[in-house]
């Protein structure tokens, strides 16, 4: 049986719970609306993808009539795309692991190990991360032209295998251990290389797997490199074979450009669901070193 004051206490709580939620109303309005701006891209982007003609996506409303999965079926049977699909895997796998292995080991002694110049190469590190990639294309063209990479997976993979922001990310997030860490590997009979394998590397699994996603991401998508760095068709990238195939010198084909945009973030959205728990966690840490 209810009693009064049971009703007022439900009364109060309701009251309280309405009040909680008007005063938090205004974040949840500007996040709806960010997040309605960041998505608004990516929903144009597959909806232009489906639409038959350019034309068409001048209309606010487009029939089901003009929508088709044509440019879809154009390049996956008109085009190279599993080769080019094949390159960005071997080309993006190569450069991933070798950063995960060379910017940890990077990030691992800036963090940990004391030795002369410790603060010269940190501030070189972060230099570079300020440097504009734009002032290395001829440099870096020069010297793939000169040892005979170009068209070569040498040209797509060598100069990319070391980044400075894994390095820097690594570090910060090694920085963040508690030197009792230290000290009990020392107990156990550790050296530098038993720490950092049996008890470093474990515990960054966060950091790790962020770096995984960010550079996944970068390479995938990347497009300026190399389609300076190959030139034959059987050795582009999915992104470079996508863009040749729906642009030419006189037209621009944006619907199937949409498709094609499509089929390249598919891998993306995928390494992203499969490590995104751990994401979050890694740019913590940074924010905290």
């Amino acid at each position: 049986m209810m009693t009064p004051t049971t009703v007022g206490t439900r009364g109060t709580s309701r009251n309280w719970a309405l009040v909680r939620w008007a005063q938090h109303a205004p974040a949840y309005l500007v996040l709806v609306v960010a997040g309605a701006i960041v998505l608004w891209p990516f929903v144009w982007t597959l909806y232009a993808s489906f639409v038959a003609s350019d034309l068409d996506l001048a209309r606010s409303v487009v029939s089901l009539d003009a929508m088709s999965f044509g440019h879809y079926r154009d390049i996956v049977g008109t085009s190279q795309i599993g080769r080019w699909f094949g390159n960005s895997v071997i080309v993006t796998v190569a450069i991933v692991g070798a950063n995960l292995a060379l910017n940890t080991m990077a990030g691992y002694a800036l963090a940990r190990l004391r030795f002369p110049g410790r603060g010269l190469v940190m501030g070189i590190v972060v230099g570079t991360m300020m440097m504009p990639p734009q002032i290395l294309f001829v440099p870096l063209y020069t010297m793939i032209v000169s040892w005979g990479w170009l068209n070569t997976y040498w040209a797509l993979i060598i100069p990319f295998i070391v980044n400075p922001f894994g390095a820097f990310l690594m570090r910060q997030f090694f920085v963040e251990l508690p030197q009792e860490l230290d000290d009990a590997g020392r107990v156990d009979g550790l050296g530098r290389i038993g720490f950092f394998f049996r008890i470093a590397l474990p515990v960054s699994a966060p950091a790790i797997a962020t770096q995984a996603i960010l550079l996944f991401v970068w390479n995938w998508n990347s497009f300026v490199f190399p389609s300076v760095l190959v030139t034959k068709p059987e050795m582009f990238t999915l992104p470079v074979g996508i863009y040749q195939i729906t642009h030419t010198a006189f037209t621009n084909h944006v619907a199937q450009s949409m498709a094609g945009v499509i089929l390249t973030m598919v891998p993306t959205l995928i390494v992203f669901v499969l490590f995104q728990r751990r994401f979050v966690g890694a740019f913590t840490g940074v924010a905290k070193g």
